[in-house]
């Protein structure tokens, strides 16, 4: 596995991410359901941008993310985590025939009908360059968070600019039946820059590092997008969205709401437990937990995340990790461990 992270963070690594859910949305008024059905103001999404996104349960907790790509003035492209894919998809057609039926809008499934390639890295762009394709992928023309359509190796593609792994990163999107035929081409021109395949656990890993979320582990059914750091996001949105309504709940605005975390242990080669509870050493109390933790082969150390009581009031502080009986000293820190600022991302 740590060879699929250095491949990743040196040269170029494969990721076959074809489960990712997949939804097409259109019609005259896609743009106000969508709008809707995520906390983000998604009006302002410009024709070949693409927007991460949230979407909650009407109880203002936090059902999935992905992203939504303007494709056209009508038409959108969604994804959704894998897990989620069907559930995202039966929510969306829910509202658009139950809730809001004069809405004119088509909501189609195509999870099944796109593979998609990732390819990762910081030669990227000379690996899908290599591969064959009529887009100009220069960072002016196609930034992060961008998407456009063409051909790679002459396939008919989508590439979508988005990373989950904080490095230069290309969703490259072909009809089902082309997935095999795109791999063998990205691996092809992958071999001067040391491509390779990585999985889930590097995946994982890389994510972690960059502190991004990821559904199911660092939320359950009780976190809010408030808990996340989403205030000021949902303080810009003036139109209303499903679950707008509970988030004003004093339930939701509690002072000691667990908000998301970095954790790293105060001594380097601390290993952190994943489920172990933070506590100070006088109350004995837990305060929160980790939710996810690994060894970072790019850093040399341990790391997590984690949900803590005001988390986000409580940066540099020392607390203890408690798990079957053994305390680690650890350190609260920002939940973003390599490359904050997105220099490698933006490149």
């Amino acid at each position: 596995m740590e060879a699929e992270i250095h491949a990743v963070r040196t040269g170029a690594g494969l990721f076959d991410s074809s489960p990712l859910g997949k939804i097409e949305v259109s019609g005259p008024d896609a743009l106000e359901f969508l709008d809707r059905l995520y906390v983000n103001n998604l009006k302002t999404l410009e024709s070949g941008k693409i927007r991460y996104v949230l979407m909650l349960r009407e109880n203002g907790t936090v059902m999935d993310d992905g992203t939504v790509a303007r494709r056209a003035e009508d038409e959108y492209l969604i994804t959704t985590t894998s897990g989620n894919a069907t559930r995202a998809y039966l929510w969306m057609r829910e509202w658009a025939e139950c809730e809001w039926p004069s809405l004119q809008v088509i909501v189609t499934q195509v999870t099944t009908g796109w593979g998609s390639i990732t390819v990762s890295g910081p030669a990227a762009r000379a690996v899908l360059t290599g591969a064959g394709t009529d887009v100009d992928l220069s960072a002016a023309a196609l930034p992060h968070m961008s998407l456009r359509t063409g051909f790679v190796d002459g396939l008919e593609a989508r590439i979508c600019r988005v990373s989950f792994t904080g490095e230069i990163s290309y969703e490259v999107n072909v009809p089902a039946d082309c997935t095999s035929a795109l791999w063998r081409a990205l691996e092809e021109a992958g071999e001067p820059h040391g491509v390779r395949p990585y999985g889930i656990d590097a995946l994982n890993v890389l994510r972690t590092e960059k502190g991004y979320l990821h559904i199911g582990a660092e939320t359950d059914s009780t976190t809010t997008p408030l808990d996340l750091g989403w205030g000021p996001v949902i303080e810009r949105k003036s139109g209303d969205f499903i679950g707008k309504g509970a988030l004003s709940l004093p339930e939701y605005r509690r002072a000691d709401r667990l908000h998301l975390v970095g954790v790293v242990g105060v001594a380097t080669r601390t290993h952190l437990a994943a489920g172990a509870h933070l506590i100070r050493a006088k109350s004995r109390r837990s305060e929160g937990y980790l939710t996810t933790s690994c060894f970072s082969p790019t850093l040399g150390h341990a790391v997590a995340l984690a949900r803590l009581e005001r988390g986000r009031e409580r940066i540099d502080e020392e607390l203890l990790a408690f798990d079957q009986d053994v305390e680690t000293p650890v350190r609260i820190v920002a939940p973003s461990f390599y490359d904050p600022r997105n220099a490698r991302l933006n490149g």
